[in-house]
């Protein structure tokens, strides 16, 4: 009898527990900005993207204007892992563990940091940088 007592009063705590939660607006921010940027849907890459996102590879550094619909990189879809990096309570970026980039006919894969500017809670990114590819 204590059991099912015990069931019935926990019930609400365990099945909010299973429901599906919305990303955080950064997270979600970066990844509408990757697939958006991985299946050139330049529209929807406006509302995530600064006018000019500056994507380093290495120690070079390229362009991309989603408002010109010009790339002169384009990402390769699957990207993993995707983790918030703060400065105390400010988000400053998110880090992607493993992003393909292609320039022409080469590609690279490696981590990734993409910075972030938050306009009163709206996130945009404004640089995308590899490190480590190969």
């Amino acid at each position: 009898m204590l059991a099912f007592a015990a069931a019935i009063v926990l019930w609400p705590v365990v099945g909010g527990a299973d429901e599906p939660q919305g990303a955080p607006p950064h997270i979600a921010a970066v990844r509408a900005f990757l697939v958006a940027w991985g299946h050139e849907r330049w529209d929807d890459l406006r509302d995530v993207a600064a006018d000019a996102v500056t994507v380093t590879l290495a120690d070079k550094v390229f362009s991309m204007e989603p408002a010109s619909r010009k790339s002169e990189v384009a990402v390769r879809l699957p990207f993993r892992g995707l983790s918030t990096v703060r400065d105390g309570a400010q988000v400053r970026s998110v880090t992607v563990d493993d992003l393909a980039l292609r320039i022409g006919e080469q590609e690279m894969r490696g981590p990734a940091t993409v910075t972030l500017q938050d306009e009163a809670g709206h996130f945009r990114v404004i640089g995308v940088s590899v490190s480590g590819a190969h």
